[in-house]
């Protein structure tokens, strides 16, 4: 309790000066305008019609980047300067500095999120219109992202803590964060693969084109494989995110505590055991 609150607000005394977070920050109130204006300029000049929906999730996307430079550098900060150990030393609990930095980390995330929600709304609503999207389906896509903004903390904050180098931790976490995007779609363009495709078949009278089976398509069983997955993973969750399109969205937030609840009890143990050199 006590013990936790001190780190914690030793923790957001950092943050006041931590370049990383206020560049992170700037970026994403700067989407945040950048998003609906283009959607704005895009629908005056071409004339079709800009729902806000659309873009309205831009922040997952940078949300795993920004997250894998932040929680590095503001937790490799820690170790390289020593801190972390003169902790240990003057007897702070080993969990409580774990927790305090994931806490740290999953407020930034949030914080980060916000930031875009924010001007994104307020000049996307007099600009757009109001959603198209359910009120419920909007809320649950809210939740959505700021659940796997948290995930992706937490990830970061385990990969942060077991390793004391700063630059091999920020290597390691961002490249993380690109390899989830990658995998996310990848699984996207595996589900979206069609039953049939055309294709050019000789017959009697010359070449036509029939549907022929795609050899790619998915069967019943890879599917649902696939499909779990794509839900799971950080990744798969910000393409959904971003296209709007998930078959499971309830579920998704479930399989971001999930990892959140994982990432954290394994960190807890690594730290626990970690020689603090």
């Amino acid at each position: 309790g006590k013990r936790m609150t001190k780190v914690l607000s030793a923790n957001f005394m950092r943050l006041k000066k931590d370049k990383v977070f206020w560049i992170g920050l700037a970026f994403m109130f700067a989407a945040g305008i950048f998003f609906p204006v283009m959607r704005y300029m895009d629908m005056k000049h071409t004339g079709t019609i800009n729902p806000i929906d659309n873009a309205f999730l831009g922040c997952v996307l940078f949300i795993g980047i920004i997250m894998a430079v932040f929680c590095s550098l503001f937790i490799g900060t820690e170790y390289s300067d020593g801190t972390i150990r003169n902790k240990v030393i003057v007897g702070q609990n080993r969990n409580a500095i774990y927790l305090a930095n994931f806490v740290t980390c999953a407020v930034v995330s949030l914080i980060m999120c916000i930031v875009f929600f924010v001007p994104y709304l307020c000049i996307g609503i007099p600009l757009l219109g109001f959603f198209n999207m359910a009120t419920k389906i909007v809320m649950l896509f809210v939740l959505t992202a700021f659940l796997l903004a948290i995930a992706f903390s937490s990830i970061y904050t385990l990969i942060s803590m077991l390793n004391h180098s700063k630059a091999i931790t920020a290597v390691i976490c961002i490249l993380f964060s690109f390899l989830l995007l990658f995998m996310g779609g990848q699984l996207n363009k595996m589900l979206s693969e069609p039953e049939m495709n055309m294709g050019l078949v000789v017959t009697e009278n010359g070449q036509e084109y029939e549907e022929i089976p795609n050899p790619h398509y998915l069967n019943e069983g890879e599917r649902k494989t696939v499909q779990f997955i794509y839900d799971f993973i950080p990744g798969g969750q910000v393409i959904q995110c971003i296209s709007l399109e998930a078959a499971n969205l309830p579920l998704l937030p479930l399989y971001s505590f999930i990892i959140i609840l994982s990432t954290t009890g394994i960190g807890l143990i690594g730290f626990k055991k970690k020689d603090l050199k």
